[in-house]
């Protein structure tokens, strides 16, 4: 029924709008999901960590993929078919209630995300987004600066300006393929 997929660095799971056919559990690494602006151009709107279940919309509606989702670095998936998935449902309702929790809390952060880039400024929408990062990828943000800026909707260069204020203020230790936060308080939600 299910099965072990491994992917490489940038390899595609799966693109935007093809059918679905499966649903996913990450094992191991990072999910890039983008999706296609009418520019043509691609926006990054979320990373999925380990344990994360996706995608995270029409568990039982015949609907595409909502996005493309791409591997950061060496990734491990488990591929449940949709038919099993809703079999798995009726035989365990319990796991059911547990996922509907895990999809409430996506949903409350990509709500929480929408109205940032409606608000904050860019310093404000990174740090919250670092805040995400590090409960999702640890203390070792493995991300671009672009990929980053397509995440808060900002530049490149807006967004390395901020790490390299950040840097010198010791809060992060930028390097050439990766993040590493030195300061995880400054990071902290407030309530």
């Amino acid at each position: 029924m299910s099965k072990v997929q491994y992917l490489k660095d940038k390899d595609r799971l799966f693109w935007e709008g093809d059918e679905k056919k499966s649903f996913y559990v990450l094992g191991k690494g990072t999910i890039l999901i983008s999706k296609l602006t009418e520019n043509g151009d691609e926006s990054l709107i979320n990373v999925l960590g380990e344990g994360e279940i996706f995608p995270h919309t029409g568990f039982f509606q015949k609907f595409p993929y909502p996005g493309t989702a791409t591997a950061k670095k060496e990734v491990v998936v488990l591929a449940i078919p949709i038919e099993g998935f809703e079999a798995f449902f009726r035989e365990k309702p319990d796991l059911a209630f547990k996922i509907i929790q895990v999809m409430d809390g996506k949903i409350v952060y990509l709500q929480k995300k929408l109205n940032e880039v409606l608000s904050l400024n860019v310093e404000s929408r990174l740090k919250s987004t670092f805040s995400y990062l590090k409960d999702v990828q640890g203390q070792v943000i493995q991300l671009t600066h672009q990929e980053l800026g397509n995440i808060i909707g900002a530049s490149r260069e807006t967004v390395s300006r901020q790490l390299k204020k950040w840097e010198h203020d010791g809060i992060v230790d930028v390097k050439k393929d990766r993040i590493i936060i030195q300061e995880e308080e400054y990071f902290k939600e407030q309530p």
